[in-house]
C-alpha cells in the first residue's frame, strides 16, 4: 500500500511521515561492537542501513574490528531484492548466513535454522559485552529466533535465564517485528 502511493506521488509532491520513533534499534556507539543481524523479508531495510555505516567507517580508516554477522530469511532466492546490495559486500566484512524456507526440493530452512548451525560463533558472541542483536523482520520468525539463542546459550552453559535479561537492560537485544 506505502509502495503503491509513493509511486504516484508526483515531483514536488509533499508527504508527511510520522511513525514509530525512539530509541530501541539504534546503532552501538563504538566501532568495536559486534553487530549480530537477523532479519526476513523487507527486515533487512535497518540491515542495509547499519552495514552502509559500518561501511563507511571502515573505508574512512578508522574501522577497528567487531564482528558483523547477518541472518537473512526468505521463502525462495527471488526474493534476494528485498536483501539488495548487502550481497555485495566483502565476505571479510561481514559473515552472511541465508536461510531459504520454500525453495522446491529442499527442506524448509529458516533463520534459526542458520543461527542455530553458527552457534559456535554465535555462542562466544553471546559471552561477549560487546555484541548487539539486531531482530527484524515478521512477528512468526521472533519466538524461533529467541528459542535459538536460548538453546545456544544454554549449550555453550552462558545460562539463558541469566543472559537474557542483561541483554535486554544493556539494550543489546532489539525485537522490532511485525
Amino acid at each position: 500500500m506505502a509502495s503503491n502511493f509513493l509511486c504516484d506521488l508526483k515531483i514536488g509532491d509533499e508527504v508527511q511521515v510520522i511513525g514509530p520513533f525512539g530509541s530501541s534499534f539504534l546503532m552501538p556507539n563504538h566501532p568495536k561492537s559486534h553487530i549480530v543481524m537477523i532479519c526476513t523479508g523487507t527486515g533487512s531495510a535497518p540491515m542495509r542501513a547499519m552495514t552502509e555505516w559500518r561501511r563507511r567507517l571502515r573505508q574512512s580508516g578508522k574501522f577497528e574490528g567487531g564482528k558483523l554477522l547477518l541472518f537473512f530469511g526468505a521463502r525462495t532466492q527471488q526474493e534476494l531484492p528485498y536483501f539488495g546490495p548487502l550481497q555485495k559486500l566483502p565476505k571479510d566484512f561481514i559473515d552472511i548466513h541465508f536461510a531459504f524456507s520454500r525453495t522446491p526440493g529442499q527442506p524448509k530452512r529458516y533463520v534459526q535454522d542458520a543461527m542455530r548451525e553458527s552457534s559456535a560463533d554465535l555462542a562466544v558472541l553471546l559471552k561477549d559485552s560487546n555484541t548487539h542483536f539486531y531482530v527484524c523482520g515478521l512477528k512468526s520468525m521472533e519466538e524461533g529466533v529467541v528459542m535459538a539463542l536460548r538453546d545456544i546459550a544454554n549449550d555453550a552453559g552462558i545460562g539463558w535465564e541469566q543472559i537474557s535479561p542483561v541483554l535486554k537492560r544493556e539494550g543489546r537485544l532489539h525485537l522490532e517485528t511485525y
